[in-house]
């Protein structure tokens, strides 16, 4: 009779047991020798779509590199534009939900400041739109996983009109409401 010290898979049990059972395992016999052993339960073509398809749910949308033109539509000229870190973003967004902040800073018929925010989930988005507080001279909105907040002052309304939908339309379609 041969009696099994390892009953379980060297990797461990509950979560872990599923990947176990992906391909060979080995276990050790009471007198000293390895016995293989192999489990077909799960076939490794369904663990890798299974992988696969986790990582392409993660991936994170990337800042658009187009986001902020040397000269923007409303006759806005840009003159300064640059990352700044989550620790020193001026608004009130949850810092560890800022993937990524880029300010830019326009003159033309009037002066503005836009802050884009690429951040960790849509959801974080829709939840800054719902309890975010107007003040004057400034707008702001969210698209997908962009939160976006733009401040003017002395501003044409029709060139700030013109700006705010080539920023729209330049961070793509709103998310879709659940």
């Amino acid at each position: 009779m041969m009696r099994t010290t390892q009953a379980m898979p060297p990797c461990g049990a509950g979560v872990l047991l599923f990947f176990a059972r992906t391909g060979r395992n080995f276990a050790i016999n009471s007198d000293g020798n390895i016995r293989h052993v192999k489990i077909e339960s799960v076939k490794r073509r369904a663990l890798m779509g299974t992988m696969i398809s986790l990582t392409a749910c993660s991936k994170e949308e990337p800042m658009p590199t187009d986001l902020f033109p040397e000269n923007a539509a409303g006759g806005w000229r840009r003159i300064s534009v640059g990352d700044v870190n989550a620790s020193e973003a001026p608004d009130p967004v949850p810092r560890n939900s800022i993937a990524q902040l880029r300010v830019a800073r326009y003159q033309g018929p009037g002066k503005l400041e836009a802050r884009v925010y690429r951040l960790t989930s849509t959801e974080v988005g829709a939840a800054l739109a719902g309890r975010w507080r107007p003040s004057a001279d400034t707008v702001f909105f969210n698209r997908r996983s962009f939160f976006c907040v733009v401040k003017w002052e002395q501003a044409d309304r029709a060139a700030l009109q013109a700006f705010l939908a080539q920023l729209q339309k330049t961070l793509g379609p709103a998310a879709p409401v659940k």
